[in-house]
């Protein structure tokens, strides 16, 4: 007796013409790579109207939206506490967060990068425009 999903693909191959089988095949594969993508949170720069101060002080604020946690950013934070510090705070909307440098040095501030990374985020929001990770880190954070 053949296994119960063996006997089904071949009930499936028999009703279903492969053709349409890979056009089925290949939808879903798209829908979820599409999903995937969209997966990650907004996060959006809170000090944009206070870009060159919060630069020269080596303090930037965010708003994270409410797909990360308290929890999530504190744990990803522990692996950069010898370049900044990370404080969330719980909002309605979401989590508001500040980094802080301990240091005041261009590796300190592209670490930050590796952080946005781990938490898997691809965009921040400036003034209401996407701008990328590497972008913003090169117009807002370093010098």
């Amino acid at each position: 007796m053949q296994p119960l999903a063996r006997q089904l693909c071949i009930v499936l191959y028999k009703l279903i013409k492969p053709k349409i089988m890979k056009k089925l095949l290949g939808l879903v594969l798209g829908m979820f790579l599409t999903i995937a993508t969209y997966a990650n949170g907004v996060v959006t720069y809170s000090d944009a109207t206070h870009a060159d101060k919060a630069k020269t002080e080596g303090v930037f604020n965010f708003a994270f939206d409410s797909n990360f946690t308290v929890e999530n950013i504190i744990k990803t934070a522990k692996y950069y506490e010898s370049y900044f510090t990370v404080t969330p705070v719980k909002t309605e909307t979401g989590v508001n967060v500040l980094i802080k440098l301990i240091e005041d040095n261009d590796m300190a501030r592209r670490v930050i990068t590796r952080f946005f990374v781990s938490l898997e985020v691809k965009e921040i929001v400036v003034n209401g425009n996407a701008v990328t990770t590497d972008d913003f880190i090169a117009k807002f954070v370093m010098k």
